[in-house]
């Protein structure tokens, strides 16, 4: 599995329309909320499972969700943006807000409309990474992350530009691709 087939799970097949529907949102932001905000969430997993406690806390959250990944779509209809909003806070802790600000600013979506975008799809896409890991527990976390981000997945090239697009070369705290994604929306 590959950036590509993650994000085709959670905007195709109908996938951002059940979200968008459940917000009262127009598809299209739905989609591009999503496409813009999945570097950061992988990245900001990826960071969080670089300490042992991160990678251990992450793969009990990925096992609790891992079997929800059977459907995704009916997944994304019923969905706990309770559940979702804390496992934002787990991933992005005190640099949510910048996260979801950013996000705002590059897609031209309300951040309060984005927040509730990412809540929504957040146990999906645990339940994706968690079924993705398996019964590889915290030690396979870290491989699994850095092949979605590094490009390491055969055919990942989209990983391999979001991965470098995930650093934060000038230190703000946020990835730098938050900051380039203006010029791809036409902000």
């Amino acid at each position: 599995m590959d950036l590509s087939n993650i994000l085709g799970a959670l905007t195709g097949n109908d996938a951002a329309s059940a979200v968008a529907q459940n917000l009262n949102l127009d598809s299209k932001q739905v989609s591009s909320v999503i496409t813009a905000a999945l570097p950061s969430l992988l990245g900001a997993m990826q960071k969080n499972a670089s300490s042992e406690a991160g990678a251990a806390s992450l793969a009990q959250a990925l096992g609790q969700h891992a079997g929800n990944a059977g459907n995704i779509l009916n997944n994304l209809k019923a969905t706990d943006l309770t559940d979702g909003n804390k496992i934002l806070s787990h991933i992005f802790g005190g640099n949510l807000s910048n996260v979801l600000g950013g996000i705002s600013k590059s897609t031209g979506v309300a951040s309060n409309s984005v927040s509730n975008i990412l809540a929504s799809i957040a146990p999906s896409l645990l339940a994706i990474l968690g079924k993705q890991n398996g019964n590889s527990g915290a030690a396979g976390i870290g491989n699994l992350l850095g092949g979605l981000l590094g490009g390491s997945q055969q055919g990942s090239g989209l990983g391999s530009i979001l991965g470098a697009a995930m650093k934060d070369k000038d230190g703000d705290g946020k990835p730098d691709i938050l900051g380039g994604l203006g010029s791809l929306f036409g902000k």
